[in-house]
């Protein structure tokens, strides 16, 4: 399996291990990372809460809940919405940007964030991550540190 094929995959596992974590507290704050290994997570949470989550989360995967692969709070939404709502301001705005064009700019603005939402949640869903991971293994959670950031890394192995 190539690397990026991996990160797609561990990426929905992270995901899908936010979504265990959140059910037992919707208001968690977490920032989470994939990598070729695992995934890293920034936030309030103890490492056998965050090895729980990842192996039940593996283990609903395996067992048919796939869409726990996408999230709702994706970076992949961030950017999506991003570029939509850019891409509209540009078309409108032109290269001689002026006030009066303003008002349309912004209906086209806004336009562009009511698409960026379920479009991200496609890109997610066949582009940045897969529910691919039959072939998957929990292989435990780190302490890291980068830059003074301390954060966990959950390992994931995969068995192809």
């Amino acid at each position: 399996m190539n690397f990026l094929e991996k990160v797609r995959r561990n990426h929905g596992i992270e995901h899908a291990t936010v979504h265990v974590l959140s059910e037992s507290n919707p208001n968690l704050s977490l920032v989470g990372r994939a990598d070729g290994g695992g995934f890293s997570i920034i936030g309030d949470v103890r490492p056998e809460q965050l090895a729980d989550a990842a192996q039940a989360a593996l283990a609903r995967m395996k067992n048919g809940q796939g869409d726990l692969a996408v999230h709702p709070r994706c970076g992949t939404q961030l950017v999506t919405l991003g570029t939509l709502t850019a891409l509209a301001a540009f078309i409108v705005l032109g290269n001689r940007p002026r006030v009066s064009k303003l008002p349309d700019a912004i209906i086209a603005t806004t336009l562009a964030a009511f698409a960026a939402q379920p479009l991200g949640l496609q890109l997610q869903k066949y582009v940045t991550t897969s529910p691919n991971v039959f072939a998957a293994e929990f292989a435990g959670v780190k302490r890291k540190n980068f830059a003074g950031v301390e954060f966990w890394h959950v390992d994931i192995e995969w068995n192809e």
